[in-house]
């Protein structure tokens, strides 16, 4: 019984030590005195003590590891509610790539749809093109037909042409026969000048005498002159002799008994018939003076007439010695054949010689209307050739145009397809990571469009320059395309003044074949051309685009702008920085690594003027300079060749500049490229003629206009005119 006592008290005192636990109150064994005192109770509270610890211990580890427990428990559902809060995030972002990758879808069917009208569209102009190549083909073979029939008419009327050349030159033969006739007249003008000659050596004789007698007349006008005054101081005498006889009239009117006024008076009388008589005198030698004029006047004109007749003389002598050396040309060529003996039968010669002529000039006429009507029948077939080649052209175009479609859409399928399998990678990215890091794969996304962005700027700039260069080379083939339609209207001109020649037809095909070979360079020129734009037009589908032609409107609050605007913030912070630690560091590797106020000196050497920034500002500057001079220039150039090209066809002069302050100029009339006037501007800036080949052959018009009127444009204005009349007469 006591040891069930001493079992149940124990058990009440470890409930006591329990509970004791939070109030920290030490646990109290309750033992009887009896139970000390007795020593076989001694070992069974001393094992049950041990139990207690032991039981204790157990339950202090249960306890940290329940709180343990509850506090993992708290983590996990804040675990959870972060988790469910990302689910939801993921589910919204999922749904909107569902959305975008339907739409995408929508936009594929679409694009596959139009590519397959695409592609009948492209049948349907290839059968087209089958049609169209196949008519030209007839096309051509007709044409070839019609050319070797004009061929053949060409040769017969070539044999024509030279049949009756042959004639003119046996009519013309006939005529040199007839010509001898022409001595005679030669005799008498050769008497005519004789005549002349004597008449001219008489007046040579009287203009001695008239030049004698006007001498002498000169010297009576001198005297004359000189008499003129004297009569003048006589009348002015007369005028105070009249005065002073007024005034002794009213003398003798107050004293009339003096002498000396009488004889003063008889004194004036006598000094008056004097006067008088000289006076007379004087208007007999100012008659005679009136008649001495006349007769010079008349002398005179018998000077100038006899100077006309030794000009005409002189004009006739050579006139005579022109006569002389055809007549010797004449008679060289008509050695050993009959000879005209009268002029009626030159005149019976001439006048048959005038028909065969005119007869020649029939059949001419006819056969040029006969040329005409084939070359414009040639033209007709030239213009439908080329219609159907225009036509053939247009077609190409369009299939190229439409070849150039189906590519852009297989880009934009590529662009496409590679957009799908980015938002593929970023959902992949998402469903596989719990934390997803959003900016980094919109960082990385962006780079990634900022990269093909790059990539097409650098195509673009590409084509552009492709473009530019096809658009000089498509100027200068055009310029080189007029410059040979102009020889060919030359030669044409040429040709039908020279009734085409053999070697004249030769220039002529070949300067036809370049010009064929031009126009099929001009045609892959503007091939290349078309190409070139149907690339940037795709480019612009692309997202490129003009803005001198296109206004691109952007959100106020653009995430994409922010974006950048970020990133070109920390790249330039990072540059900045970066500028910063290479300036700290080459401070610190110039003094050794022993620096004071590193910082502020780092700060004063980013504050020089010789920086990175301002020499990348100042290239900048430089390359936008380099190209507006470029630009100006290549305006510059337009507009000079423009203006050189107006004068030109406005003034008929050619002006080139070969060396400083000369100038050259060459007429679009002259025969030879050698022909040419230079002209060189002095320091005070009058314009001077420098003798050349062709300014010797011009001294009757710099004798006129440049010796007499000093007038340059009037001297250029006549030469004009004179190769005007030339190649005229050489048409004629």
């Amino acid at each position: 019984m006591e040891d069930n006592t001493a079992v149940i008290r124990m058990k009440r005192d470890f409930d006591a030590f329990i509970h004791g636990t939070g109030s920290k109150s030490t646990p109290m064994f309750r033992l009887d005195q009896s139970d000390i005192s007795n020593d076989s109770h001694l070992e069974q509270s001393s094992v049950s003590s041990l139990s207690v610890k032991s039981l204790l211990d157990k339950e202090k580890e249960n306890k940290s590891k329940e709180a343990e427990v509850i506090a993992l428990r708290s983590q996990v559902t804040k675990l959870k509610l972060e988790l469910s809060s990302l689910q939801t995030s993921n589910k919204r972002v999922k749904i909107d790539l569902e959305k975008d990758c339907e739409l995408m879808q929508m936009e594929r069917e679409q694009e596959v749809e139009k590519v397959v009208e695409m592609k009948a569209q492209l049948q349907y102009i290839a059968d087209k093109e089958k049609q169209t190549r196949e008519e030209l083909l007839e096309c051509h073979k007709e044409l070839e037909r019609r050319k070797a029939s004009y061929e053949e008419k060409i040769n017969m009327f070539r044999k024509e042409k030279i049949h009756l050349e042959q004639e003119l030159q046996e009519a013309k033969k006939k005529a040199w026969e007839k010509l001898t006739g022409v001595k005679n007249e030669l005799v008498r003008t050769t008497e005519e000048l004789n005549i002349c000659r004597q008449e001219l050596d008489d007046t040579k004789s009287q203009l001695v005498l008239q030049l004698r007698h006007s001498s002498d007349l000169e010297s009576h006008l001198k005297e004359l002159e000189d008499y003129k005054n004297k009569a003048a101081i006589a009348e002015q005498k007369v005028k105070e002799f009249e005065l002073r006889i007024s005034s002794m009239e009213e003398d003798e009117k107050v004293i009339k008994a003096m002498k000396s006024q009488l004889t003063s008076f008889e004194e004036l009388e006598r000094e008056n018939r004097k006067l008088s008589v000289e006076n007379s005198y004087l208007k007999e030698i100012q008659e005679n003076i009136l008649l001495l004029k006349e007769q010079n006047e008349s002398l005179k004109g018998k000077l100038d007439r006899s100077e006309q007749r030794m000009s005409d003389f002189s004009k006739l002598q050579i006139e005579c010695e022109d006569m002389k050396l055809r007549l010797e040309k004449w008679e060289n060529a008509d050695k050993g054949k009959s000879k005209v003996q009268s002029p009626e039968e030159m005149s019976k010669r001439i006048a048959e010689l005038q028909r065969t002529e005119a007869l020649m000039l029939a059949k001419q006429g006819q056969m040029q209307s006969s040329m005409t009507s084939c070359e414009s029948e040639l033209r007709v077939v030239k213009g439908e050739c080329q219609d159907l080649k225009t036509e053939l052209i247009r077609e190409k175009q369009k299939v190229q145009q439409q070849a150039d479609f189906i590519k852009r859409l297989q880009k934009k399928l590529l662009l496409v397809t590679k957009e799908r399998d980015g938002y593929k990678s970023i959902i992949d990215s998402y469903e596989s990571e719990v934390t997803v890091n959003i900016q980094a794969g919109t960082s990385t996304h962006i780079q990634q469009l900022e990269e093909g962005i790059g990539g097409y700027k650098k195509q673009i700039q590409f084509q552009e320059e492709e473009l530019a260069k096809s658009a000089e080379q498509l100027s200068e083939s055009r310029r080189q395309n007029i410059q040979f339609e102009k020889r060919i209207r030359e030669l044409e001109q040429a040709t039908h003044a020279n009734q085409f020649s053999q070697c004249d037809q030769e220039i002529i095909l070949q300067l036809r074949e370049k010009i064929a070979g031009l126009e099929k360079e001009l045609e892959a020129k503007e091939e290349k051309v078309l190409v070139l734009e149907a690339r940037i037009e795709q480019r612009r589908l692309q997202g490129d685009y003009d803005p001198t032609t296109t206004k691109v409107l952007h959100f106020k609050m653009n995430p994409v702008k922010i974006a950048q605007n970020q990133r070109t913030e920390e790249i330039k912070a990072l540059q900045e920085e970066n500028e910063r630690l290479k300036k700290r560091l080459q401070i610190l590797e110039e003094s050794g690594g022993k620096v004071e106020d590193l910082t502020v000196q780092v700060e004063q050497k980013l504050q020089e003027p010789g920086s990175a920034k301002d020499i990348e500002e100042m290239k900048t500057q430089l390359n936008s300079a380099k190209l507006k001079n470029e630009r100006l220039m290549e305006a510059f150039k337009k507009t000079s060749q423009e203006f050189r090209e107006v004068c030109y066809r406005l003034m008929g002069y050619k002006i080139d500049i070969p060396c400083t302050n000369q100038y050259r100029l060459t007429s679009m009339y002259s025969e030879s490229p050698n022909h040419f006037l230079l002209f060189q501007q002095s320091s005070s800036g009058e314009i001077q003629m420098l003798e050349t080949e062709f300014s010797t052959s011009l001294k009757d018009h710099i004798d006129m206009y440049l010796a007499r009127y000093d007038s340059i444009p009037a001297f250029l204005s006549s030469v004009t005119l004179d190769l005007v009349s030339r190649q005229t007469i050489s048409i004629g």
